[in-house]
């Protein structure tokens, strides 16, 4: 029997262990069929598979249940697709409550859902489901979760309505899912089970573990309670704690250098709550500086990471880098969308003589104005495109005689380009001049929960708090201290603060 915590600090290597003991496993005779590796993303669950395949030579057919542990209640239960509520249900309860929803969810960005673009039907459902994930009676979630501006009369009506509607219409959501397999008991005959980012599981999926946890002899769990920032999700970095008595510490982090590793441990010394660690730092020195402005910091070479604690003040940053000409990803999307850049450099190409598809030649047309008989846009011959395929290549001349081209070859992608808004044409303009790689960014822009798991060469971290953020510092400091531990522990190299530009920010 094997039952043990694995605590990894940032950049200690949780994932490459895990991928040693199912290895270790499958060297000891267990088939890979009967291991259980599962996460609380869908990230991290792909992340895990993926290199168990590539290092141990396995397929992916071959490790069923290396999931999220919503895709395990999901597969278990028998659901079918159809069976998951969705967006146009929600349309439907909201219509009949007259509570709107828009779809949209809270995530890392304040703790009291108060979120501009969320709609109420929205911010009720998820005091709702935070309170099921955190195993709480309505009245509870509604005191612990419910913001200022929502009503608890409301809140009922609003929950019995979601209830009803799904009772009368056989449709459950992943938490329903989850309570089922809890309710069920009927544990997974598997030999082995690992549990990755342990530290950010739910009450209530910590109660699906224990039920997963009856058969295997060989029990591990990973992650670090330092790092636990999924609180505004119901994590139980407390279950996760308490999960085994045996703990195994990784020493070592492939990740952070030596002055990053420094103010790590400043800023993780002051977590009251926490399991004691020793770990040490990569042996390159690192840098890092502290900088009265954005423009202080030398983004003009090198990948780069700027972090802020909230969507709200990185907005902020967002347009001050559109302002500058910089061009920057943002969640996986690039300021400048792929439709747009694709568009003026295949009118370069095709204004240079040189020839592009017929794919391209839609996508040229499409921030076209279609204008007959002027010389811009393009005219009623266009529908030409329609009978060839998606790779046709064709030239300048081939559009303009046949496929209903009209604007002359000497014009600039800002003048042929005329359905573009003056904004993006400046911007785009702007980035030109400052010779920007428009196809692959070298500034990523994100919020420091979605960085959590990643790295950078160069990161920077602005402090500078919400309301929000600022009231949940001055009433659960433990919180921000393991916010702004992950904010620090992302760097590769360099490390950069800027200092506050409001009255309200975390102190460095």
């Amino acid at each position: 029997m094997i039952e043990k915590t694995i605590l990894g600090p940032p950049g200690c290597g949780k994932t490459h262990t895990n991928t040693l003991l199912v290895k270790q496993c499958i060297e000891d005779g267990i088939s890979p069929e009967r291991i259980a590796c599962v996460s609380f993303t869908r990230k991290a669950a792909q992340e895990s598979k993926e290199r168990v395949c590539r290092d141990l030579g396995v397929s992916e057919n071959s490790l069923p249940f290396f999931q999220t542990l919503h895709s395990m209640a999901f597969r278990t239960g028998d659901y079918k697709k159809e069976d998951v509520i969705r967006g146009k249900d929600l349309w439907t309860v909201g219509g009949a409550t007259g509570i709107a929803f828009n779809g949209k969810e809270t995530s890392e960005i304040e703790s009291d859902f108060d979120v501009i673009g969320i709609s109420k039907g929205d911010q009720y459902l998820n005091v709702y489901q935070l309170g099921r994930n955190k195993r709480l009676g309505l009245d509870e979630s509604f005191r612990l979760f419910g913001s200022y501006h929502l009503n608890w009369v409301e809140f009922l009506r609003l929950v019995k309505a979601y209830e009803s509607y799904k009772k009368a219409n056989n449709k459950v959501d992943f938490t329903d899912m989850i309570e089922v397999f809890i309710n069920r008991n009927q544990p997974i005959d598997i030999d082995a089970l690992f549990v990755d980012e342990a530290q950010d599981l739910s009450t209530l999926q910590w109660d699906m573990i224990e039920v997963l946890r009856q058969k295997p002899k060989i029990k591990y769990f990973t992650g670090d309670d330092d790092q636990a920032i999924m609180g505004f999700q119901g994590a139980d970095v407390g279950r996760f704690m308490s999960a085994t008595k045996d703990k195994q510490v990784l020493a070592h982090s492939y990740r952070l250098p030596k002055q990053p590793w420094h103010e790590a441990q400043r800023i993780v010394s002051r977590i009251f709550n926490r399991e004691q660690k020793v770990w040490n730092p990569k042996t390159e020195n690192g840098l890092v500086r502290h900088h009265q402005s954005l423009w202080d910091v030398p983004l003009h070479e090198g990948d780069w990471t700027i972090m802020c604690r909230t969507n709200f003040i990185l907005n902020g940053y967002a347009n001050m880098l559109r302002d500058d000409g910089i061009v920057f990803s943002r969640n996986g999307k690039m300021s400048i969308s792929s439709k747009t850049y694709y568009a003026v450099k295949d009118w370069q190409k095709l204004v240079e003589g040189n020839l592009i598809t017929i794919k391209e030649l839609r996508n040229i047309y499409s921030l076209m104005s279609s204008n007959v008989g002027f010389k811009r846009g393009f005219g009623s011959r266009s529908k030409m495109m329609l009978s060839l395929e998606d790779d046709t290549e064709i030239s300048y001349e081939d559009a303009t005689e046949a496929m209903g081209l009209l604007v002359p070859k000497d014009k600039e992608w800002n003048i042929a380009l005329d359905k573009l808004d003056t904004d993006t044409q400046v911007y785009i303009l702007s980035a030109l001049k400052r010779g920007e790689n428009l196809e692959s960014p070298r500034i990523k822009l994100s919020t420091i929960h979605g960085m959590k798991g990643g790295e950078n060469e160069n990161i920077v971290v602005i402090p500078d708090l919400s309301p929000a953020a600022y009231q949940n510092y001055l009433s659960n400091p433990d919180t921000e201290h393991r916010i702004y531990y992950v904010a620090v522990t992302r760097s590769k190299n360099t490390l950069h603060f800027i200092e506050p530009q409001t009255n309200r920010y975390y102190q460095i």
